[in-house]
């Protein structure tokens, strides 16, 4: 081994990654941007949890109970309801993870040393559920010893809905297909249209009559006909393998996720034209579609218990309304309309990315 030519050699990749300074600031920048995504997205714990209450007792030792899981810094009394059906519909659309009933009698029993109260909870995060049914005990028994030196005065009554076994997988596995189209619509994409400008073929483009909307349309068309066969593969396994009931509509599960497609399909495409070569644009899309999808996306932390600043930076991550949209369609039933917010953030951010696409399109030269 000749120590020149390997030197030769480094000189020369050095050089090659001076030239490429993208490429460089994306290697560098990596390992810092895992170290604080990771250090604050994942959260094993729960903090100010938003929670219901339903009071039906209306006396001051409910009130008392009340103000314990308000000022607990695992739980934010944030919606107070004066009947189940209002509770059961926030519940239900996502508005809070649990909800504490306190029955009409709770003070009466209590006197007597033997009051129960009812913790509701929304079992499609497991893990979630989980914290909240433990953090609630250790609650209701501290306040019992304090009130009765010991005994058993307060017990919890736990009732988990839309997963009803907190199993893991009935939350996990409509999140992964979140995951799956994120990373093959937006990579598979972000190739397309870098491998044109490397191999020169745009010039040859431009001296067509092809429009720009005509150019983007026949570049993500197979790609979107692929991706949706993936959806009926992922979905069927899903409830034939995984047992995962599909509660919702199947036709709406399918317009929410051909709408997400095609918002990560155009992602790869801006990510495409903007990066120039294949290497770079896979290593972006990689780095805005599966971190992203799989950290700040709620698929398996929830948002809630994020940072704030994370918090808003997962506004900008599409896969954050599918996977809500996914969940809510397979393990509650609802429709895409109930959740108007979510589906309109998608498609607001169709019209967005169909816009720099075909501006960036046009700085590139192609069609009219």
């Amino acid at each position: 081994m000749k120590r020149q030519r390997v030197a030769a050699m480094a000189r020369k990749e050095w050089w090659h990654l001076l030239r490429d300074p993208r490429s460089l600031a994306l290697m560098l920048l990596m390992p810092t941007m895992l170290l604080f995504l990771f250090g604050y997205a994942i959260r094993l714990d729960i903090s100010e949890a938003p929670i219901g209450v339903l009071d039906l007792s209306h006396s001051a030792a409910g009130r008392e109970l009340q103000a314990r899981f308000d000022a607990s810094s695992a739980f934010a009394v944030t919606r107070r309801f004066d009947h189940h059906a209002g509770l059961r519909a926030a519940l239900q659309r996502g508005e809070i993870w649990g909800a504490l009933v306190i029955p009409a009698d709770y003070s009466r029993r209590l006197q007597q040393g033997g009051a129960v109260v009812q913790l509701l909870l929304d079992g499609v995060d497991a893990n979630t559920a989980r914290l909240l049914r433990n953090y609630s005990e250790l609650l209701v028994t501290t306040l019992a010893r304090e009130r009765g030196g010991g005994r058993p005065m307060l017990t919890v009554e736990e009732r988990v809905f839309y997963n009803e076994t907190r199993e893991s997988r009935l939350a996990i596995v409509p999140g992964v297909i979140a995951l799956v189209m994120a990373v093959i619509g937006a990579l598979m994409t972000s190739l397309t249209i870098a491998r044109e400008m490397e191999l020169g073929n745009l010039v040859m483009l431009r001296t067509t009559p092809l429009t720009r909307g005509e150019f983007l349309l026949g570049k993500l068309l197979p790609y979107f006909v692929l991706g949706m066969l993936d959806l009926a593969v992922a979905t069927a396994a899903a409830v034939w393998v995984f047992d995962v009931p599909l509660r919702g509509s199947l036709p709406e599960l399918v317009l929410v996720s051909g709408l997400f497609l095609l918002v990560v399909m155009l992602q790869g495409a801006l990510i495409s034209m903007l990066a120039g070569n294949q290497l770079l644009a896979s290593q972006i899309a990689l780095v805005q579609t599966f971190l992203p999808a799989f950290l700040l996306s709620g698929f398996v932390f929830a948002i809630d218990n994020m940072p704030l600043l994370l918090q808003y930076v997962t506004y900008a991550v599409p896969a954050r309304y599918f996977v809500t949209l996914s969940k809510a369609i397979f393990l509650k039933g609802l429709s895409p309309l109930l959740l108007w917010g979510v589906s309109g953030a998608l498609l607001l951010m169709l019209l967005v990315l169909l816009r720099l696409c075909h501006v960036k399109a046009r700085r590139l030269g192609l069609g009219g």
